[in-house]
């Protein structure tokens, strides 16, 4: 093996074992079974969640940037058209994307969502499930485990590791500080946003709003190291 494909291939070792997202920015998740509808019962949509996120827990990252999604339903056709008993598609999407979300999903908020499709399929057998297709930028994502937000001004937030050491913190949280700086300078000058957006560090900033289930550090406390809850 070339040298040069050693890295390459850590890399789709790593993605395989869940550790890192694919360097090709691409996943799939495959869930077996029909999807809930948003006016099914609390508890069929909350045990529908928890299936999905168990699926989702040997990833150990969370992805921090925008995200396309596309969502196949493989069912027979005899189900959807001679039977009420499925959920309608466009009904089905708020519990799969609330599965997705949050400190034990796969991306922080649907707020990542830039693109989003939904369909369904013709299948002869009875192997029905959901398959859901991202496509991300690979490089914007975090490690799950330490992963929380730094709270900035105008209730902006951005992710940050508690797992850093103190000089590393204190370096990213002036570093980011001078990013919102000349952000801001830059908007007001006329630059167009989404080339600012990443300078407040991470893919994308995220409201305080956005963040919920997420422990949220000021940065001097950040910087500190104070002892957290989450």
């Amino acid at each position: 093996m070339p040298p040069s494909d050693e890295p390459l291939l850590e890399a789709l070792n790593e993605a395989d074992a869940g550790v890192t997202p694919s360097p090709f920015g691409e996943l799939t998740v495959q869930i077996p079974g029909a999807p809930v509808s948003v006016q099914s019962k609390k508890v069929v949509r909350d045990t529908y969640i928890a299936q999905i996120k168990a699926e989702l827990s040997k990833f150990q990252f969370v992805l921090t940037g925008q995200i396309f999604l596309d969502v196949t339903w493989h069912i027979p056709a005899k189900s959807r058209y001679e039977t009420d008993s499925k959920a309608d598609i466009d009904n089905c999407l708020k519990p799969i994307i609330d599965a997705f979300t949050g400190p034990d999903g796969i991306m922080i908020d649907d707020c990542q969502l830039k693109g989003l499709y939904i369909c369904w399929i013709d299948i002869t057998s009875s192997d029905e499930r959901l398959q859901f297709d991202f496509k991300f930028d690979a490089d914007h994502f975090c490690d799950r485990d330490g992963l929380a937000f730094i709270r900035l001004d105008k209730g902006l937030c951005c992710p940050v590791s508690t797992k850093w050491v103190k000089a590393e913190r204190s370096v990213w949280v002036k570093a980011i500080q001078a990013g919102e700086h000349f952000k801001a300078v830059l908007e007001k000058a006329g630059a167009p946003y989404l080339s600012l957006a990443a300078m407040t560090g991470g893919g994308q900033p995220f409201h305080i709003t956005r963040t919920g289930g997420f422990t949220i550090l000021s940065p001097e406390d950040f910087v500190a190291g104070t002892p957290i809850e989450a």
